[in-house]
């Protein structure tokens, strides 16, 4: 139950701070005066996104703070699953109260939290709706969507919620989409698969048989250079054994024929021997150099062929690294990544035959599931109609018929079996209604008027109430398009609703009104030259004043006073034959419907914060 709201720099609402109680509490006010906008306020604690154009002018953030009541007298949970999922998030309510906190700022940067710990909006969203059902003037129109009513079934047969028969059926619905979708990529790649296979299988055939070896890169250019230094130590000394002494024209063998020729010439000259000494001198060290030559020669040993063998080698090491782009030595893990990536290939055949059955059976459990659905839908769906029905007849529409028509879904392809499951199930639900008797049923989103829309949703809500543990009901302006005796019907099912429930109700019907157990007036002022919403608890004679408003304009008049006292007047009898026939009925203390007021009295409110009440009295 909500007992405290705080808005601040909401639009018009500067500071408002309401008390309410249990039961109906009513909201009026002139068209503009800023009803919708306390709606707007409740609706950001249940996570819908904020919006900086709700910030009042000049402020650069807007607050929304409330206060529920979540424990009963006897400290008992009010709701169990809600008590539950505090528990597991560590949120504290041993003191009988639960705190929701919303601030929107202009620079986006929002603030969730409760108990005045920090919360993702998801979470606020999900503790907002355990508390919270809002009904704005405008969702009548959600049931000309047929989509909407399926929601609407599955809500009367108690199949929706975190743990219910069709989150179990959307998750099994989930793991068999997403495990077709994985097959059906699996099989779109067969061919690519097969390419990749193949190229791989040829780039480890390569690998292996080239085989590197660690460090081998490497020790190759190190004896490459060794090798090539050899070979060209080796052709030097060849080359140089072959001109000094081994061929035809060898410096030794053409030094020994000068010398020849010089000892033949005449002998006497001084300078002719001196020459052949030189000649003689040239050969000896010539054929010396010969001899360290081949000295050389033997000493330098280099097996045939090692050169050429080394740079082949060299060489095709070189081209694998450029080709994977990586050095010698990742060659070796480059060859059993791709050993592993083939094996993964080469697997998918038959993983592929595990996935198909394993889709197979995620399949059946999943239509198991939306047969068990479609059963529980089924023996709901004349239940829901009959309900309606009957809530209709008291909202002055007594020839009203309904059913709920179940259907296969829409986009079913013929060729395809399995394309009659959907994420909510195989089944499509359709409200047909008939307002008149003799009428056939029709689509209700085509023959419903807008006032008959209004009432066909109250009457909805009214149905749904007494199987939802959401505490608090939020009307915004449901009353839309009736008048009269309707709307005092309309009155009194929401009487009826806050018997069980605490009903908040914005209306401009005085018919509704004067059911109220706290009346709040919603007014514009203006303070310091800026336009500001004020709203107000209203004693009893101020109840009638503002009925009377609403009867008679801006005159009020003495027959719209008496008729205003006459609607609070005709209002309390039924409230109070009620509360009479429950005492009767349930005279036990702890069952009995003790009166709004007392009960309010009787426990002390938590405050979550000492200095909110500044704001927080009766008239903000």
């Amino acid at each position: 139950m909500l007992d405290y709201l705080r808005v601040r720099g909401l639009a018009l609402l500067d500071d408002v701070a309401l008390d309410f109680e249990p039961g109906m509490n009513v909201l009026t006010g002139e068209t503009g005066a800023g009803k919708s906008i306390i709606v707007d306020a409740l609706t950001l604690l249940r996570g819908v996104r904020g919006r900086a154009e709700l910030i009042r002018e000049g402020d650069e953030a807007a607050r929304v703070e409330a206060q529920f009541a979540v424990r009963g007298p006897n400290n008992q949970p009010l709701h169990p699953a809600l008590g539950e999922r505090l528990d597991e998030l560590g949120l504290d309510s041993e003191d009988g109260t639960l705190v929701l906190e919303r601030r929107i700022r202009r620079s986006g940067r929002g603030r969730a939290a409760i108990q005045s710990n920090l919360s993702t909006l998801a979470v606020l969203a999900e503790i907002g709706g355990e508390l919270l059902e809002i009904c704005s003037q405008h969702e009548h129109h959600s049931l000309t969507h047929v989509s909407h009513h399926l929601d609407l079934l599955d809500a009367y047969a108690e199949l929706d919620g975190p743990e219910g028969p069709l989150a179990d059926y959307a998750e099994h619905y989930r793991r068999w989409r997403e495990l077709s979708e994985r097959i059906s990529a699996i099989r779109e790649l067969e061919t690519e698969r097969l390419q990749r296979a193949d190229y791989v299988r040829f780039q480890i055939e390569e690998l292996e048989r080239v085989s590197p070896e660690p460090g081998e890169h490497e020790q190759l250019r190190s004896r490459l250079a060794v090798v090539c230094r050899a070979h060209e130590l080796a052709g030097f000394a060849t080359e140089a054994q072959a001109q000094l002494y081994d061929d035809d024209h060898a410096m030794a063998s053409r030094l020994a024929i000068l010398l020849e020729r010089a000892r033949r010439l005449p002998e006497g000259l001084a300078i002719l021997d001196q020459l052949a000494e030189q000649l003689e001198a040239a050969q000896i060290a010539c054929e010396e150099a010969a001899a360290a030559a081949a000295r050389l020669s033997d000493e330098i040993e280099v097996e045939p062929g090692e050169l050429e063998r080394a740079q082949e080698r060299l060489h095709e090491l070189d081209r694998l690294r450029r080709k994977h782009g990586c050095e010698v030595d990742e060659l070796i893990e480059r060859a059993q990544a791709m050993r592993e990536e083939l094996d993964a290939l080469d697997s998918t055949e038959g993983e592929l035959e595990q996935l198909e059955q394993l889709e197979a059976e995620l399949w059946a459990e999943a239509c198991q599931r939306a047969d068990a659905l479609h059963e529980a839908r089924v023996a709901a769906a004349s239940g829901l109609a009959r309900a309606v029905e009957a809530e209709l007849a008291a909202l002055h529409i007594p020839t009203a018929q309904l059913t709920v028509s179940l259907c296969p879904l829409d986009d079913q392809d013929e060729s395809d079996p399995r394309s009659g499951l959907g994420p909510r199930g195989r089944d499509r639900a359709e409200l047909r209604f008939s307002a008149n008797a003799g009428e056939p049923l029709a689509p209700l989103n085509k023959v419903a008027s807008g006032g008959e829309l209004s009432r066909v949703l109250l009457a909805v809500k009214s149905v749904l109430s007494t199987q939802q543990r959401v505490a608090t009901y939020v009307f915004d302006e449901v009353d839309a398009g009736v008048g009269g005796a309707v709307a005092e019907a309309i009155g009194l099912r929401l009487r009826k609703a806050a018997s069980k429930h605490q009903v908040l109700c914005i209306t401009h019907l005085p018919q509704i009104a004067a059911y109220a157990e706290a009346h709040f007036r919603v007014r514009k002022q203006v303070v310091d030259g800026r336009t500001v919403t004020r709203v107000e608890r209203l004693d009893d004679d101020e109840r009638v004043e503002e009925l009377a408003r609403m009867l008679g304009g801006k005159q009020v008049t003495h027959s719209a006073r008496e008729h205003a006292r006459a609607l609070i007047e005709q209002a309390r009898k039924p409230a109070r034959a009620s509360k009479a026939k429950s005492a009767k009925a349930k005279p036990k203390p702890a069952k009995s419907k003790a009166k709004p007021k007392a009960k309010t009295k009787s426990k002390a409110k938590p405050k979550p914060k000492p200095a909110r009440r500044q704001t927080g009295s009766r008239r903000a």
